[in-house]
């Protein structure tokens, strides 16, 4: 669902009809604002760390993807909360060098050493920095920079924008029961039932294992040494 088509529904539920305001009417930007509301209160809500905000570096629209000789630090894409696992630089073949993800406080730790390792600095105020030690020289020069990471939600503003989350209705129901406290409070209540409802579905699809997905950690060193 794209916000055109969210903005939309929430008119019909409020309205009742298709009269839909234009896009510099009070209302729209009122309803637009709300729906931004809803979609932060979604990212940000406690004790989940949604699917649909795991992505790789190669998805990002920015953010240093290209190892150069001589650098160690490198621009993370502008969505970026945290990273997630090895950080690896590909070759032409497609060959990976894995760097182990290691907190900064830790780093010193490896002064001495020839580890392989990669961290982050810097907050979403001033944008984050990956680091990666020992610095690329020479040989790794043009190599594919490549990481996982938990992004920050994309807050819709143009109409096309499409909505993240598994259930767009989320936000729909949330937005109209906000417009209608005041006006209509039982109503206002039961579409705020409904978002709720929606909202505890998706955080239990979110949790809901893949299909043949084992239950309980794997044993990846059965059989080493025997």
């Amino acid at each position: 669902m794209n916000l055109s088509e969210c903005l939309q529904k929430i008119h019909i539920l409020v309205e009742g009809n298709t009269n839909y305001p234009g896009t510099s009417e009070d209302s729209y930007l009122t309803r637009l604002q709300r729906v931004q509301i809803a979609v932060q209160n979604w990212e940000n809500e406690e004790g989940v760390l949604w699917n649909e905000l795991f992505v790789s570096l190669a998805d990002a629209s920015d953010g240093d993807k290209t190892a150069s000789d001589g650098t160690a630090e490198y621009s993370a894409p502008t969505d970026f909360k945290f990273p997630l696992g090895y950080l690896r630089l590909v070759d032409s073949s497609s060959n990976s060098t894995y760097y182990k993800l290691v907190k900064p406080g830790d780093v010193q730790l490896y002064d001495n050493s020839d580890a392989k390792i990669w961290y982050v600095t810097g907050n979403a105020s001033t944008g984050y920095t990956i680091h990666i030690k020992p610095t690329p020289g020479s040989t790794e020069d043009g190599y594919t920079i490549q990481y996982e990471y938990y992004k920050a939600a994309t807050i819709p503003s143009d109409p096309t924008d499409v909505l993240e989350m598994s259930d767009p209705l989320y936000v729909v129901y949330w937005a109209a029961a906000e417009e209608l406290k005041e006006e209509n409070p039982a109503l206002a209540d039961y579409y705020t039932q409904v978002a709720l409802n929606k909202l505890n579905a998706m955080k239990l699809r979110n949790d809901v294992p893949t299909w043949w997905e084992e239950q309980g950690m794997q044993d990846v060193y059965s059989g080493f040494g025997s």
